[in-house]
C-alpha cells in the first residue's frame, strides 16, 4: 500500500470553466499559488490520486466542498506533478466525508509543458498596431458613411476671376498685336486676351463688331487668376480700339501645365464621429475614407493608409484652355513618392463657364460638348460579380474556422456583428453627370472639396469592442502571439492547425491532452495574464512593451 502523502487543495472563486473561452498563462507553480490563495481546505494525507478516475473520496465536509469550484492535487512519491481540475459535482457520503467528481483542466495542467510553433493564425491581438499595417477585411457591419469634416482643396480656383476672349484676328496696331500662340504646351491658332472688367471685355467685342470682325471672336470664357498665371497688378495695358478704351493683357505663353497647388496636405482623422477608438484599424478603410469631389458629379474615394505615413496630399494643376482644364491628383500615393505617381488616380476640376455673344456658334457647341467626361462606372451586375469574387478570395480563411465544439463561441458572436449592409470594397471610379460648371461657378465653389468620411460612432464603438475582445484577422503562418498585450491576448488558429507539441521528453503531454489544447486554440481562446482581471474588458489592454 502506498504512502498517504498525496496533496489536495479545494478552492473557490477560480474564474475558469470547462468552456476554455478564458484561460490563464500561469506556470504550474503559479497555479498552485493561486489555488492556495483561494483555498477552502487543504490536506496532504491521501493515497495515490488517479487523475483518470475523476472522483476523489475526501474527508472534507459536504458544506466545505460545496463552496468550491476548483481543485488541485499532487502525488509527491511518483511524479511530483500537480493536476488542476474543475469540480463538477459534490456528493454527500456522511457528515465527515464527501466525494468530489471533477474534470481535469487540461490547459492549466499542461500549459508550461509544451512550446508554441508557427502555424496558420486566424486572429490575434497584434504587437504592432501602427495605422495601415493591418487592413485585411473583417466582414463587420459598418453602416453608412457620414461626413466627419470637409474643406476646400484650393481657394485660388474661386477667387479673382478674369474674362478671356479668343480671337482669330488680331489688330496689327500696337499694343494689340501679339505672337503668343502656345498655351499649356499646345500650339493654338487663336490669341487670347484677358480682361479684369466686363466693361473692357464689352468694349473689345463692340470694337470687333465695329470693324466687321465679330466672326473672328472664337470664344469667350472665364479663367481664375491662378490658372492664367499672371499678376493682377503688373503687365496690364490700356489702349484704344475703334475709339473705345480697353484695359487688357495677352494671355502669356505657357509651355506646360500651371501648378495651382504643389502639395495640399489633409490631416488624417483622430476620431470617428467624435469617438476615439482604442484599435487603430478603425482609422483604415472601410471605417475611414477620404473622398474628393469636384462639385460637378465626379468623385474619387481614397484610403488614408495608401498614402505615405497615412498623410494624404494632393497637387492641383491646370492649363489655360477654353473653360480651363484642371486636374487634382494624389501625391505620395500607393506608398510611392515618385513625381506624378498618383496622376491616374486624380479627377478633373469642374469646367468654368463659357460666355456668349451675337452670332456665337462656338459656345453652343462647347456648352453641349465641354463636359467632364464620364468615367466608367460599374453597373449593379458588375459590382455584384466583383464583390462576389473579392468575398470568395477574402473568405478563403474565415473567422468561423474551428469555432465548433468546446471553443469561445466566436462563430455565434460573429454572426451578430458581421456585414449586412455591404459597402463596396473597391474605391469608386470617377463618374459624373453632364458638366454643371455654370452653377458651380456662380456659387463660388469651383474648388474641389475633400470629405473625411467615417462610419457612425455607434458602429465604431461596436467594432472597437470587437477588436478589443478578439483582436484582428491575421490569416498568416506565424508564431502565435500570446503575450503582446498587458491584460489579455486572444488567439485563434486554423481549423486543422496545431499550436504546438510537447517540449520536454521527461515530462511529455499526453496525446489526448494535447489534442484538447489544440482544439481550444482552433476555436479561439482569451489568454489572461492575471487571474483577478479575467472577464474585465474595461481595462485598457495596451501593447506590452
Amino acid at each position: 500500500m502506498g504512502l498517504q502523502n498525496s496533496n489536495i487543495i479545494i478552492c473557490k472563486d477560480i474564474k475558469l470553466d470547462k468552456s476554455y473561452k478564458d484561460v490563464l498563462d500561469y506556470t504550474e507553480q503559479e497555479m498552485v499559488d493561486l489555488c492556495m490563495e483561494h483555498a477552502v481546505r487543504v490536506a496532504n494525507n491521501y493515497s495515490f490520486i488517479r487523475s483518470e478516475k475523476n472522483v476523489i473520496k475526501t474527508s472534507f465536509s459536504y458544506e466545505d466542498a460545496l463552496k468550491c469550484n476548483y481543485l488541485a492535487f499532487q502525488n509527491p512519491d511518483y511524479s511530483n506533478k500537480w493536476f488542476f481540475a474543475f469540480i463538477d459535482e459534490v456528493i454527500y457520503a456522511n457528515d465527515g466525508t464527501s466525494r468530489i467528481r471533477y474534470t481535469i483542466d487540461e490547459f492549466s495542467t499542461w500549459f508550461d509543458y509544451w512550446n508554441p510553433e508557427p502555424c496558420f493564425v486566424v486572429r490575434e491581438h497584434v504587437r504592432d498596431d501602427t495605422i495601415g499595417v493591418h487592413t485585411i477585411p473583417e466582414g463587420l457591419e459598418s453602416g453608412e458613411y457620414i461626413i466627419n469634416s470637409c474643406g476646400s482643396i484650393s481657394s485660388k480656383l474661386d477667387t479673382t476671376i478674369l474674362w478671356c476672349i479668343g480671337v482669330s484676328y488680331v489688330p496689327s496696331n500696337t499694343p494689340f498685336y501679339t505672337a503668343n500662340r502656345v498655351y499649356g504646351g499646345v500650339y493654338s491658332g487663336v490669341t487670347y486676351f484677358l480682361f479684369k472688367l466686363t466693361e473692357s471685355a464689352s468694349n473689345f467685342i463692340q470694337a470687333y463688331a465695329s470693324m466687321g470682325r465679330l466672326n473672328d471672336i472664337v470664344n469667350i470664357w472665364t479663367i481664375p487668376l491662378a490658372i492664367a498665371n499672371v499678376s493682377y497688378v503688373d503687365g496690364w495695358s490700356t489702349g484704344t480700339l475703334e475709339g473705345l478704351s480697353i484695359t487688357f493683357r495677352v494671355l502669356p505663353n505657357s509651355a506646360g501645365v500651371t501648378t495651382i497647388e504643389s502639395a495640399v496636405n489633409i490631416a488624417s482623422p483622430t476620431d470617428i464621429d467624435g469617438y476615439t477608438p482604442k484599435n487603430n484599424k478603425l482609422f483604415t478603410y472601410p471605417y475611414n475614407a477620404l473622398t474628393i469631389a469636384n462639385k460637378s458629379g465626379c468623385q474619387v474615394e481614397y484610403r488614408y493608409e495608401d498614402f505615405i505615413d497615412n498623410s494624404p496630399s494632393f497637387s492641383v494643376i491646370a492649363v489655360p484652355s477654353p473653360s480651363c482644364s484642371g486636374w487634382v491628383y494624389p501625391i505620395n500615393y500607393k506608398k510611392n513618392n515618385t513625381t506624378g505617381a498618383g496622376y491616374d488616380w486624380g479627377l478633373p476640376i469642374a469646367k468654368y463657364p463659357m460666355g456668349s455673344w451675337n452670332g456665337d456658334q462656338y459656345t453652343n457647341w462647347m456648352t453641349q460638348n465641354g463636359i467632364n467626361i464620364l468615367g466608367h462606372r460599374f453597373d449593379a451586375v458588375q459590382t455584384q460579380q466583383i464583390g462576389g469574387m473579392l468575398e470568395a478570395l477574402a473568405g478563403g480563411f474565415t473567422i468561423e474556422q474551428g469555432v465548433g465544439g468546446i471553443g469561445s463561441g466566436l462563430g455565434k458572436l460573429f454572426s451578430s456583428v458581421q456585414t449586412q449592409y455591404k459597402a463596396s470594397m473597391i474605391p469608386n471610379s470617377i463618374g459624373g453627370q453632364v458638366n454643371s460648371g455654370d452653377i458651380t461657378f456662380a456659387s463660388g465653389n469651383m474648388s474641389p472639396t475633400y470629405y473625411k468620411m467615417t462610419i457612425k460612432s455607434e458602429y465604431a464603438r461596436i467594432i472597437d469592442d470587437w477588436f478589443s475582445r478578439f483582436g484582428y484577422k491575421i490569416n498568416r503562418v506565424k508564431l502565435p502571439d500570446q503575450t503582446s498585450r498587458v491584460y489579455w491576448n486572444f488567439v485563434q488558429i486554423g481549423a486543422s492547425e496545431n499550436i504546438g507539441f510537447s517540449s520536454n521528453p521527461t515530462r511529455s503531454v499526453p496525446a489526448s491532452s494535447m489534442d484538447l489544447i489544440n482544439s481550444i486554440y482552433r476555436a479561439g481562446t482569451t489568454i489572461w495574464h492575471q487571474h483577478n482581471n479575467i472577464g474585465n474588458y474595461n481595462l485598457n489592454n495596451i501593447i506590452d512593451v
